[in-house]
């Protein structure tokens, strides 16, 4: 009797334990599948909770930037008129979003994509607000970064600061048509399903806001209505691509790792 009631506990406890793994798996199961219902499996899909979340992201940081730009004569923050020295070699994408955050305009978990697919961007958990000092001259902190191949705690790419574009693009008075910031893109524009920019099912898509403020859902790296002028033809204007040059009138959306007296050292992934 004693090894009967032995042997039935004994099984009775790995019943239990089977039954558990199996529950653990179907948990796992309908986790990842409720994630596809919601996130779209990964690809950047408009209406899920992800791309929804990226347009209230991007919403907010124009609004931000408005603010700011409502203070600063209707230019948007430029981190090499913060300082001092001058220097555009300031105007990188890791200073433009670090004075921000510094200033309060941002939080760093703002500047993360819900989409984001690298591996290398993260927000930025640490940054250090203590350190903004204007009185000496210290108006961002350098440790947050934004290099595409290294790390980064930006997600969003934007219009660089430098030449026609910055002159007259840069500003609350951009207009509807012109494109400052959004979901990062291909190198170049072109067609590339190796890109962290991509979604899992091998498409690209994102969210681009408009110099008045207003956000876009585009799944073309040309969108209608978005053109450039050469010699006074008309040309579709792609997203990613500096077609008219380091100091044209194109628009460009992409990081900017360094700033030269040439123009921006552009960066995609």
């Amino acid at each position: 009797m004693i090894c009967l009631v032995f042997d039935t506990r004994g099984t009775t406890l790995i019943g239990l334990l089977v039954t558990l793994v199996l529950l653990l798996v179907l948990g796992v199961v309908m986790s990842s599948a409720i994630n596809k219902a919601l996130t779209g499996g990964g690809a950047t899909l408009s209406g899920t909770v992800a791309s929804t979340e990226d347009r209230m992201y991007l919403t907010a940081l124009y609004q931000s930037m408005a603010v700011q730009a409502q203070l600063g004569e209707g230019r948007f923050l430029v981190p090499s008129g913060l300082t001092r020295r001058r220097d555009h070699g300031d105007d990188t994408t890791a200073n433009l979003f670090s004075a921000m955050v510094a200033q309060h305009y941002v939080a760093p978990d703002q500047l993360f994509s819900a989409n984001e697919f690298n591996p290398y961007v993260w927000p930025d958990e640490d940054y250090d607000y203590l350190i903004y000092n204007p009185a000496q001259d210290v108006h961002w902190d350098p440790g947050f970064v934004a290099d595409l191949a290294v790390d980064s705690n930006d997600s969003f790419a934007h219009l660089p600061l430098h030449g026609q574009r910055f002159r007259k693009y840069w500003r609350f008075t951009a207009g509807s048509t012109v494109p400052l910031v959004g979901n990062r893109g291909p190198a170049e524009g072109i067609h590339d399903t190796s890109s962290y920019t991509y979604g899992r099912d091998g498409t690209w898509a994102g969210h681009i806001v408009f110099g008045d403020g207003h956000v876009e859902f585009v799944t073309t790296f040309t969108p209608n209505g978005l053109f450039w002028e050469d010699h006074g033809q008309r040309l579709p204007d792609n997203l990613f691509r500096m077609e008219s040059g380091p100091d044209g009138v194109d628009v460009v959306l992409a990081f900017t790792s360094a700033m030269t007296e040439d123009g921006p050292v552009l960066q995609y992934d």
